[in-house]
């Protein structure tokens, strides 16, 4: 019985269309019925009397309405078939674009298997314990998330996870393997840096990538002009020149606990957001000239071991150097503190310098330590200032620059 169901399907499809058969013998019958009447008619009525006349037309009349009547339905036949057609055109045009739609999805069904199946062999050779092994694999993952912007977020995802995984820095008499190991990571990191930056070539900028570098061991870091979106280097350990020139950083930015082994360079970077430096230790020169932090900024329980300079410093949100070491020469000379900042317990062993500082509400210095050479040389400030506790190589300290009436001054240490 279910095997008979397709075949009844389709004849009761076809019962409601007219065989050629079925016309041609229509056509048959009226024209043999149309001679037939005629020859009755003219049989009865062809006698040329005025009463046959009259029946004649009356006849006639008849017949012309049977006539049109009749080329009514032969219209009616007509757009009937042309209807049938254009729904036969209609079911064919439609049975054709689920046709497409089922090769369509067979071939994304085909390409997304294909997909995980490189990305697995990719993923699975940055395992191997082959130094040229991973590097094939860190290519393969490079090439499938530039063909795969989907998949972009999760490859950035996994070479930020592999420079997060434990690295020891090799010492001059280590095997080859370390150093191998290191130029994987070097490959890495250009990898990863080449798609945040959204200048040319322009096709290679992932956006909105959220970098996730924490306690990553970082060689001659280079973002110059990159683009970054809630960027995490906290315990970061940056080996060589670390370069964030003209770089912009949106969301959350933390720099927590890490390690600028040499110099860093900020200069003319962008912080939108809340950015941190909390207990990082700068062991060479700091360059935030000209660097603009528009969000809170903390940089409590950091050490600068060399010269840090934030001449130029456009500062808009609140600003924290709160238990903060200068082992060097401090410069914040034309710097722009446009919200209160607050230097507390902070120390300096070499000079300080605030000459053009602008400060366009309430300042605060509270047991700050400065030590040597410390000017406030052209300041302006636009609300009040206190230096409660401060002293310059032990004594308290009260900026000759500053107006007695802004200033609050304690003696006590």
């Amino acid at each position: 019985m279910t095997g008979s169901a397709p075949n009844e399907r389709d004849d009761s499809r076809t019962d409601g269309v007219l065989s050629s058969r079925t016309i041609l013998l229509c056509a048959v019958a009226v024209a043999v019925i149309a001679t037939g009447a005629c020859w009755i008619l003219f049989a009865r009525y062809g006698h040329g009397t005025e009463a046959d006349r009259v029946r004649l037309d009356g006849i006639r009349t008849v017949g012309t309405i049977v006539v049109g009547t009749g080329g009514a339905l032969a219209l009616l036949l007509a757009a009937r078939r042309q209807q049938t057609a254009e729904r036969d055109l209609a079911t064919k045009r439609a049975e054709l674009r689920l046709r497409e739609q089922a090769n369509d999805d067979i071939r994304r069904d085909a390409a997304e298997r294909r997909t995980n199946e490189l990305y697995l062999k990719a993923v699975e050779q940055l395992g191997a314990e082959q130094a040229p092994v991973r590097l094939v694999g860190l290519y393969a993952l490079d090439s499938l998330a530039q063909e795969n912007p989907r998949l972009r977020p999760t490859l950035a995802n996994v070479l930020s996870a592999y420079l997060r995984m434990p690295y020891d820095l090799p010492s001059d008499s280590a095997d080859l393997e370390p150093r191998r190991e290191r130029e994987v990571r070097l490959t890495a990191q250009r990898l990863l840096v080449q798609h945040l930056v959204p200048g040319a070539p322009r096709e290679l900028f992932w956006n909105d990538v959220e970098l996730d570098l924490s306690g990553a061991v970082l060689f001659d870091f280079t973002l110059n002009g990159a683009a970054l979106h809630n960027a995490c280097f906290t315990d970061a350990q940056f080996v060589g020149d670390a370069w964030f020139h003209e770089a912009t950083f949106t969301g959350t930015t933390s720099f927590d606990h890490a390690v600028f082994e040499q110099d860093a360079w900020f200069l003319g970077a962008t912080f939108t957001g809340n950015t941190r430096f909390d207990h990082a230790v700068f062991r060479q020169d700091a360059h935030f000239e000209d660097t603009e932090f528009a969000g809170t900024t903390l940089c409590r329980f950091a050490r600068f071991e060399r010269d840090a300079s934030f001449d130029r410093a456009l500062l808009r949100g609140v600003v924290y150097f709160s238990r903060t070491k200068f082992d060097r020469n401090t410069r914040f000379s034309s710097a722009d503190f446009v919200a209160a900042p607050v230097f507390e317990h902070e120390a300096t062993t070499q000079g300080a310098y605030f000459d053009s500082v602008r400060f366009g509400e309430e300042a605060w210095f509270d047991r700050v330590s400065f030590a040597n050479y410390t000017t406030f040389d052209n300041a302006a400030f636009d609300g009040h200032i206190g230096f409660d506790g401060t002293t310059l190589n032990g004594d308290p300290y009260r900026p000759p620059q500053l107006q007695s009436d802004r200033l609050s001054l304690d003696d006590a240490v």
